[in-house]
């Protein structure tokens, strides 16, 4: 029995050239090799199959019963070989069933899910959008394995994977309406003496208001600290204040009684990003997805539109 681990396939390559061939000296011109390099490799063959494998005739070399026994298999084994190591295969959005995996918070879902699920229906029918929490970058291979892409906020980008800008977003108070029309920007004495409701991406302890707010000497009162977006809405309606991203407040301000304001000090911006695994470089569906997201993106209003 060969022990296919100490095989070098490399000598099978040139056992199916010399058959065809039946000469040594046009197998080594036609792997643009050495001739005396093709007899090694012959006779490590033999040493291995515990066989001739060819011997010498008037007109070149003869296939002794066991290499004519392998030809038809080993032409067959090196077609197979090709197939698995050739081109890419071609990825046609028109027919792919493959289902697409993105990581992320909620707040990306609600800014670019519609428009992304819209593109996705259009130019791949037949493919499918996964969406999971972001807890699950930590869990298993993360990027590395079965999730496609991560959209969202990063503090650091992984080893081993590449980033993109989608969008800048940057912040406003969500405060519940009354009959009184909102002030333009909520003032300093009016925030601090609020009850805030904070969402705790990743079980993060603060953000980028609670970071301000420390470099001057001052602190929220966070009376709610919850895990998604989706809920600061109707807990703002019962007298809460949240300080939002600006695109997702806008969103949610259509179908909840929100008035929106400035906050009382700057807070500046911040970038949605796009992320992926080096893995995924060169696959043309996750290209194709990169740019689908890509795309999305850029249909997104201008900041404070």
């Amino acid at each position: 029995m060969v022990n296919i681990e100490q095989l070098d396939l490399n000598l099978l390559r040139v056992l199916q050239a010399v058959l065809e061939e039946k000469s040594a000296t046009r197998a080594a011109k036609r792997l643009h090799v050495t001739q005396s390099a093709v007899s090694n490799a012959l006779t490590r063959l033999r040493s291995a199959l515990g066989d001739p494998l060819v011997v010498r005739n008037a007109r070149g070399l003869s296939a002794t019963p066991r290499a004519r026994e392998l030809e038809p298999r080993l032409s067959s084994l090196m077609r197979s070989l090709e197939t698995l190591l050739g081109d890419e295969p071609t990825f046609d959005p028109g027919v792919t069933t493959r289902q697409f995996t993105v990581a992320c918070a909620d707040y990306c879902t609600t800014i670019l899910g519609p428009r992304l699920c819209e593109l996705l229906r259009k130019r791949a029918p037949r493919a499918s959008l996964r969406f999971v929490p972001l807890e699950q970058l930590s869990s298993g291979e993360g990027l590395a394995g079965n999730i496609d892409l991560h959209l969202g906020m990063p503090s650091q980008i992984p080893n081993g994977c590449a980033s993109t800008s989608l969008f800048k977003d940057s912040f406003v108070c969500a405060l519940r309406k009354t009959s009184k029309p909102a002030p333009k920007r909520l003032s300093l004495k009016t925030y601090l003496a609020a009850d805030h409701v904070r969402v705790s991406v990743l079980s993060s302890t603060q953000d980028p208001i609670d970071v301000a707010l420390t470099k001057r000497g001052l602190s929220r009162r966070v009376v709610l600290t919850v895990p998604h977006f989706s809920v600061v809405p109707p807990l703002v309606e019962r007298g809460y204040v949240a300080t939002l991203s600006r695109r997702l407040a806008q969103a949610q301000a259509h179908y909840y009684d929100l008035a929106l304001c400035e906050p009382p000090l700057a807070l500046g911006q911040r970038a949605t990003r796009m992320v992926w695994h080096h893995r995924t470089d060169a696959d043309a569906g996750s290209r194709f997805l990169r740019e689908l997201v890509r795309d999305a993106a850029d249909t997104l209003s201008p900041l404070g539109a």
